[in-house]
């Protein structure tokens, strides 16, 4: 790894594109490192990068006593050394026991178990995984915090929140550290690319350079700058309590730091390592709030159908209940066929479909189509007077869409800069589900209200539109890409029909933050899917009673052979700087396997969201990403 001072920037900045600061303490570190990881190389060699965090931990931990005695009267100094103590004791002690790995001696069983503990042998050590982690820790982050440390008395308002952000990074780093050092040894992501595994999946992956690396990086950057002031204005108005208070302290904020861009990211950055979980989903969720959810529609495509319709609950619901006593009986990824359909005696009529009934429980769905869909009554007595010699064109294609946002935030509304898209170029009807949400909401009810929603739509919507469904397919990004996955899962576990197709983009398919991907570091340095956030929906989403390893309708990419085999199509489109990127092809891999019809689409370069990024000042790239979502939708409806 490359460091510049200052007197070194000027000759390197074009080069690098480096944006030349006024703060002469400032260091500039190149992008070359994150290249490396998102190539899967190491700068270092896992002996050397194991000396070099031993010595820098010691250092953290001995310079944080000494300026514990020297400040014992500054709270503020005392706890922030505190802190540092705490993080690096635990990183020091994971870096000896895998040296002691290393020197083929097995680690002591520990009295208390915890989750940052290493606890693999000697022969499980990946040593190619850890060293990636290791890397990244020794070379970008604790470098970093050792400088910051030998100043620390004088640290300055700025970099002090440098090194907040920064030991949250560590933090990050210790708690993935044990799942790298027990990744299996013939998993994809400790292989080379030539290895025989890589070769098999190869003909079945699309690489897409949509444009070059840095004009890639240009674009995000537009996006990234809504995202951080997003993130830095709630930042200010969660200083304050009143209400009122709140909204004129963001408003503020957006004016100060949409004209201060360096202060802006440093704060946004700050705000996301030590915002409070009501703070952080409310900037995820500002497209459905306040001033941007009413010009929002201003960058929708026109349509010519768009409504709400609410359904009720009528098929066997998944519950915390149904899914524990699946855990317990060894069920929850076998197929039991036991969907427990059921008709009910009287249907609602269509004025109700029509109507958000507060006191029922019902799903909320958008309808969008590029013409109007006719009204349909339910049958019944007024069916006796219908003619039968008139013929009614209808719809026998539709796509069922599942919105993304960390299972806490988003909804089929702010995804329609896509979907309207989707719906007036592809001809056919798309529903678009909006489930509820954690917090409030936690694992399975999002799912059940999903399932809810496609048995309703499969079974009784043609009773309502004249929409007579013979082939359907899903499609779903990040959290709602989860969704799909698990939606058709629970299927093909519950024996009812399967969707001919589904689409999932960039999808959150391993919802186990033990579960090791190079790909997560990409988070450490991601505005859009930051670590901290990551790790505030998961355990939002994901209650304490259940088993993201074993659950294949928490994390699909753990779903057995035997559902596996019933798949339909499958078609993925991901971005190489994702931080959910390895996991899709986790998955390919095993379709593959199996000899199923699948296909993933890589672009290279490109973020996390991106179908969303084809917007006005957004990502240009996009464009194309949604067009190629839009003739994978095609290709499995027809």
């Amino acid at each position: 790894m490359q460091i510049i001072e200052q007197n070194d920037i000027q000759e390197n900045a074009e080069q690098y594109n480096l944006d030349v600061g006024q703060d002469q303490n400032e260091i500039f570190v190149l992008p070359n490192h994150q290249m490396n990881i998102l190539s899967r190389n190491a700068v270092d060699k896992l002996q050397v990068n194991i000396q070099s965090s031993i010595s820098k931990f010691n250092k953290l931990l001995m310079k944080a006593q000494d300026i514990t005695l020297e400040n014992h009267r500054n709270q503020d100094l005392c706890q922030k050394a505190v802190q540092v103590v705490q993080v690096a004791s635990i990183g020091l002690m994971q870096i000896m026991n895998i040296n002691q790995l290393l020197e083929n001696k097995n680690l002591a069983v520990e009295q208390s178990v915890s989750s940052l503990n290493i606890i693999c042998k000697t022969n499980q050590l990946n040593q190619y995984s850890t060293n990636l982690v290791l890397d990244y820790m020794n070379h970008i982050i604790l470098e970093k915090i050792v400088e910051l440390i030998d100043k620390f008395s004088q640290l300055q308002k700025e970099q002090k929140r440098s090194l907040a952000i920064y030991l949250a990074k560590l933090q990050s780093c210790i708690e993935i550290l044990p799942g790298a050092t027990t990744v299996k040894h013939n998993d994809l992501y400790a292989i080379p690319p030539d290895h025989q595994d890589w070769q098999m999946i190869n003909p079945f992956i699309e690489k897409k350079q949509l444009a070059t690396d840095e004009q890639i990086k240009k674009s995000y950057e537009k996006v990234s700058f809504g995202i951080l002031l997003g993130n830095a204005m709630i930042s200010k108005g969660s200083e304050y309590r009143g209400e009122l208070q709140k909204s004129f302290m963001e408003g503020f904020g957006a004016l100060y730091y949409g004209l201060n861009k360096k202060k802006m990211k440093s704060r946004a950055d700050h705000f996301l390592v030590e915002a409070k979980q009501e703070d952080a989903f409310k900037a995820w969720n500002l497209p459905e709030t306040g001033i941007i959810k009413k010009f929002l529609p201003a960058i929708f495509p026109s349509i010519s159908f768009n409504k709400k319709i609410y359904i009720p609950k009528l098929f066997r619901k998944i519950t915390k209940e149904y899914i524990l006593e699946q855990y317990n009986q060894g069920t929850i990824n076998k197929i039991n066929n036991d969907c427990g359909i059921f008709f009910p005696e009287q249907m609602i009529l269509m004025d109700d479909l029509l109507k958000n009934d507060l006191n029922q429980d019902r799903v909320q769905v958008r309808v969008l189509c590029h013409e109007t869909l006719k009204f349909k009554g339910v049958d019944g007595f007024m069916s006796m007077f219908k003619s039968t010699k008139s013929k009614q064109f209808n719809f026998d294609k539709i796509v069922i869409h599942i919105h993304g946002g960390g299972f806490v935030a988003m909804s089929s509304r702010s995804h329609q800069t896509y979907t309207r898209k989707w719906a007036n170029n592809m001809r056919v009807p798309i529903f678009s589900i909006d489930y509820k949400m954690a917090p409030d909401h936690p694992y399975p009810a999002g799912l059940d209200d999903c399932w809810q929603a496609y048995m309703f739509i499969i079974t009784f919507i043609q009773k309502y539109f004249n929409v007579v469904p013979s082939k359907v397919v899903l499609v779903g990004d990040s959290a709602g890409g989860n969704l799909v996955a698990a939606l058709t899962i629970q299927a093909i576990k519950a024996g009812v029909r399967v969707p001919d197709g589904i689409l999932l983009a960039y999808p959150a398919l391993s919802l186990d933050i033990k579960t090791f991907t190079p790909s997560f570091l990409v988070s450490l340095d991601d505005s859009l899917l930051h670590h901290t956030v990551l790790k505030l929906c998961l355990n939002s989403y994901v209650q304490k009673e259940f088993n993201s390893i074993i659950d294949p309708m928490l994390s699909p990419s753990a779903v057995s052979e035997e559902i596996l085999k019933q798949f339909p199509k499958t078609r993925i489109v991901v971005g190489t700087y994702d931080p959910l990127h390895d996991e899709s092809f986790r998955l390919l891999f095993k379709l593959v396997q199996l000899k199923k019809d699948v296909k993933l689409i890589e672009y290279q370069s490109m973020p996390h969201g991106f179908l969303s990024f084809d917007i006005i000042n957004g990502m240009k790239e996009a464009k194309q990403t949604v067009i190629d979502a839009q003739n994978c939708l095609l290709e499995m409806l027809n």
